[in-house]
């Protein structure tokens, strides 16, 4: 990978005419998140394909992105593949080596799951009725199951305001061993969002600085955080349990 900004910012610019010539409803997002490096999702005008920015240091790879793109997000070529696996583990390497975040998960506080099996609508009856009382409440599902695959990005969560205003939870978030105040902390997350639908600025980005401080608001905002940066690849990996032996999703397998 050869990581220079104008080699960044040239293939950026390739996308971007590529997609204004062939795929003009799609509007492109360059992200930094470290849980869902590549995503295509459905807007009332068409699409938002959200790339992780360190995906243009990958050329080869950004100029499969048109393939994965008209085939919304279903053919990931093996190339694509282990750009995002390199992205992955970089940013694993950002947050601590995998000795170092095994000695800050010894020390870290133990966190209560919920009762299981979750019950994800009493569950945002408590985040709405705690913290958004004055909006609308949206309905809440589960989404589809990805089953023991390990995977290479995740999203824990989504808000659609159409047809009507809702909430999708990934199901790797029923494990027993995860944490309520990290559910909790996905919901407040969600609706952050749909407080923008009810409360809307023309023009305003879908993460805004008005967004990261109602987000920012939570009380476990932190704590949330970090238990996310230090089981992530636990979330990933398609065992259900924790195995401190893992190094991250293989997805070779």
């Amino acid at each position: 990978m050869i990581d220079s900004d104008d080699l960044i910012k040239s293939q950026q610019a390739w996308l971007m005419t590529w997609l204004q010539r062939h795929q003009p409803t799609c509007r492109l997002r360059i992200n930094n998140n470290r849980s869902t490096m590549l995503s295509m999702r459905a807007e009332k005008h068409g699409y938002v394909v959200s790339v992780h920015e360190r995906l243009f240091g990958h050329p080869l790879a950004i100029h499969e992105l048109p393939t994965w793109i008209a085939s919304r997000g279903r053919k990931t070529s093996s190339l694509l593949r282990q750009a995002l696996m390199d992205v992955f583990h970089d940013q694993r390497q950002q947050g601590g080596s995998k000795e170092q975040l095994k000695k800050e998960r010894a020390v870290f506080p133990a966190l209560s799951a919920p009762t299981q099996p979750l019950d994800l609508d009493g569950a945002l009856d408590h985040v709405h009725s705690t913290w958004f009382g004055a909006i609308s409440r949206p309905l809440v599902v589960w989404g589809r199951d990805p089953g023991a695959r390990n995977l290479s990005s995740i999203r824990f969560g989504s808000y659609r305001r159409r047809p009507s205003p809702f909430i999708t939870l990934h199901p790797r978030l029923r494990r027993t061993w995860v944490p309520w105040i990290f559910i909790e902390h996905v919901l407040f997350h969600e609706l952050c969002h749909h407080r923008q639908f009810c409360e809307p600025i023309r023009g305003e980005a879908q993460h805004s600085v008005r967004f990261r401080s109602w987000e920012r608001a939570y009380p476990q905002h932190q704590l949330a955080n970090d238990w996310q940066r230090l089981y992530l690849e636990f979330i990933l990996h398609g065992r259900p349990e924790i195995d401190e032996r893992l190094t991250g999703p293989d997805l070779g397998a």
